[in-house]
C-alpha cells in the first residue's frame, strides 16, 4: 500500500483552506467534489447555498467547478467536510468591491421576500434589492419573483455590513441600448412590428422593442366611426407604419397600411349611386354619413327625409350620391326612401366586422 500511495501526489489541505472542487456526484443531501486530495469532499445541502429552498439538481451539475472552504480535513467517516457558502463569503468581499467600483453586472437569484423588497443570493452572499429597484414598473406581488434568476448591479456596498443591488438599472440600460439601435435603423415609411402597450383617450402606445411609438386616434382608421377598443387591445402584436420621426418621438399609423379610400373613389362609386350609410355626426345643418370606410359625406338638412333632430349617430340611412370631389375630399349626399327603385348598391364595407379589420391589419405584410 505504501508503494501504491507513493506513486500519487495529493494536495495538502488544512481546515480553513479554500480550494477548487469539481462536482463528481449529486446526492439528495449534498454533493461530492473532487478536490485533488486522497479523499473527496462532501458538501452538505445547508452549505451549498444561502437559499433554504434550494433544489440541488436545479443549481448544480456534475462537472461544475466550485470554490470550497475546508471545514474538516477528515470527519468520522474519513471524508473531507467542505462548505461552498463559507468559501463564497470569504471570496466575495474582493469580488463585490471590484464589481461595485466597475459597475459590473452580476448574476443573482431571489431567495427571500422581506419588508420593502427582496433578498437575492449574489456571489454567494445576501444582497438586498428594494422593491423600487426590482423592475421598471411598480411591483405589486414580490412573491412572484421568488426563485427567479436575475442580473443586478451593486448600488451600495459596505464590506460585511451592507450590500444593496438593483435589477432596474440593468433593465433600463438594456432598454436604452435597444432604443439607440432602433433609432439608428428606423426610417419614416417603414412598416415594423410592435406590441400594444397602453390605450389612452388620445391614442395607442406601441412598444417597438426599446422605444414606444404613438398611434394618434386620427391614424387608427380611415373611418371616423371606429371604437379604438374594438380594434386594438393591450398585448396585441401588430404591424404599424412609421409616419414621422421627430428626434425620439415616433408617430405611427395603422390606416396608412391601407390605401386612402378617396384615391380610388371613382373606381367604387359614381354620381347617382344609392348606398346604405351610417350616420357619424349630426349637426344643425345636416347629418354626416359614412358610405364606405373613410368615405364620409354631408346630407344637408334639406336633403333629409325627416327633421334633422330625429337622427342620431349610428343610424343607418339610404343615400344617393349627388356629387364628390376626390381632391378636396368632399361628398354630397341625399337621403332616399329605402324601397326606392333606384336602390341597387349594398354597401358591403359597412358589414365588414371589427374582427375582419383586425385580421387585415395582422396579416398585412
Amino acid at each position: 500500500m505504501d508503494d501504491f500511495m507513493n506513486e500519487y501526489t495529493f494536495n495538502e489541505i488544512h481546515s480553513g483552506d479554500i480550494v477548487k472542487g469539481k462536482i463528481i456526484k449529486i446526492l439528495n443531501d449534498g454533493i461530492i467534489a473532487d478536490i485533488g486530495y486522497k479523499s473527496d469532499a462532501f458538501v452538505p445541502k445547508s452549505q451549498l447555498s444561502l437559499n433554504p429552498n434550494i433544489r440541488i439538481s436545479d443549481d448544480f451539475n456534475v462537472g461544475d467547478e466550485i470554490d470550497l472552504y475546508i471545514i474538516k480535513r477528515e470527519d468520522e467517516n474519513g471524508d473531507v467536510l467542505a462548505s461552498k457558502v463559507k468559501a463564497d463569503t470569504e471570496l466575495a468581499e474582493e469580488r463585490l468591491n471590484t464589481s461595485f467600483k466597475n459597475g459590473d453586472i452580476l448574476n443573482g437569484k431571489i431567495i427571500e421576500v422581506v419588508k420593502g423588497g427582496v433578498v437575492a443570493e449574489v456571489l454567494g452572499v445576501k444582497a438586498f434589492i428594494p422593491a423600487s429597484q426590482l423592475d421598471m414598473h411598480y411591483v405589486d406581488d414580490l412573491n412572484s419573483y421568488l426563485g427567479e434568476k436575475i442580473e443586478v448591479k451593486i448600488i451600495d456596498y459596505i464590506p460585511s455590513k451592507k450590500l444593496v443591488a438593483s435589477r432596474r438599472i440593468v433593465l433600463e440600460e438594456e432598454k436604452n441600448k435597444k432604443k439607440e439601435t432602433l433609432l439608428k435603423n428606423i426610417r419614416e415609411g417603414q412598416v415594423i412590428n410592435g406590441v400594444v402597450k397602453s390605450i389612452t383617450k388620445f391614442g395607442v402606445f406601441v412598444d417597438l422593442g426599446g422605444i414606444d411609438g404613438l398611434i394618434p386616434l386620427r391614424e387608427i382608421s380611415w373611418s371616423k366611426n371606429v371604437n379604438i377598443n374594438d380594434v386594438l387591445h393591450i398585448g396585441d402584436r401588430v404591424d404599424v407604419y412609421v409616419d414621422k420621426i421627430d428626434q425620439e418621438k415616433i408617430t405611427l399609423s395603422l390606416k396608412k397600411l391601407f390605401p386612402d379610400p378617396w384615391v380610388n373613389i371613382n373606381e367604387k362609386f359614381k354620381v347617382g349611386d344609392i348606398i346604405l350609410g351610417i350616420i357619424t355626426n349630426v349637426t344643425t345643418f345636416g347629418a354626416f354619413v359614412e358610405i364606405s370606410e373613410g368615405l364620409e359625406g354631408l346630407a344637408h338638412k334639406n336633403d333629409l327625409i325627416k327633421n334633422v333632430k330625429e337622427y342620431k349617430i349610428g343610424d343607418e340611412i339610404t343615400v344617393e350620391i349627388i356629387s364628390f370631389d376626390s381632391e378636396k375630399k368632399k361628398l354630397s349626399l341625399k337621403e332616399v326612401e329605402k324601397n326606392s327603385e333606384s336602390y341597387d348598391l349594398e354597401r358591403e364595407e359597412l358589414n365588414v366586422t371589427i374582427t375582419d379589420r383586425i385580421q387585415n391589419i395582422n396579416n398585412y405584410s
